[in-house]
């Protein structure tokens, strides 16, 4: 015959480990969850990015033609102004460099779209919960 105080321990702990147990079911539920809404998240944004880059390919191309013949001609015309080839290329090229600069500066200070704000959301609410959750059981002991 077992003690009374043995077969209570037992009772209780198979309730906490039930308890436990249900725990790391729901985080892990929430977790596949999560990680789905971030695929999905994930996924639209790759979609619309490609869209956008076969775009900027395509008129990146048209827009590199015209931009040396334009070279050619502005070179040419300042040949005739100038007299000199030397110095007609060279301006050319000096303005080139200079607003290759001013757009790489342009580009490079500019922030991005965040990734997955859904997520982050979730992700944000998730930790304030865990936060009040851990400050109310310290409240407790």
């Amino acid at each position: 015959m077992k003690p009374k105080v043995l077969t209570t321990l037992q009772e209780q702990g198979g309730s906490a480990l039930s308890d436990a147990k249900k725990t790391v079911r729901y985080i892990v539920n929430h977790a596949g969850s999560l990680l789905a809404l971030l695929r999905l998240e994930l996924g639209e944004y790759i979609g619309q990015q490609r869209a956008r880059l076969s775009l900027l390919a395509a008129a990146c191309f048209f827009f590199f033609f015209s931009y040396l013949a334009a070279c050619v001609f502005v070179c040419l015309l300042l040949q005739a102004l100038l007299g000199s080839w030397l110095w007609a290329v060279g301006l050319v090229g000096l303005f080139n460099v200079v607003m290759g600069g001013v757009l790489l500066l342009a580009a490079w200070s500019r922030k991005s779209a965040a990734v997955a704000p859904v997520t982050r959301q979730e992700l944000q609410k998730d930790w304030e919960c865990l936060n009040i959750l851990l400050n109310k059981e310290k409240t407790n002991s």
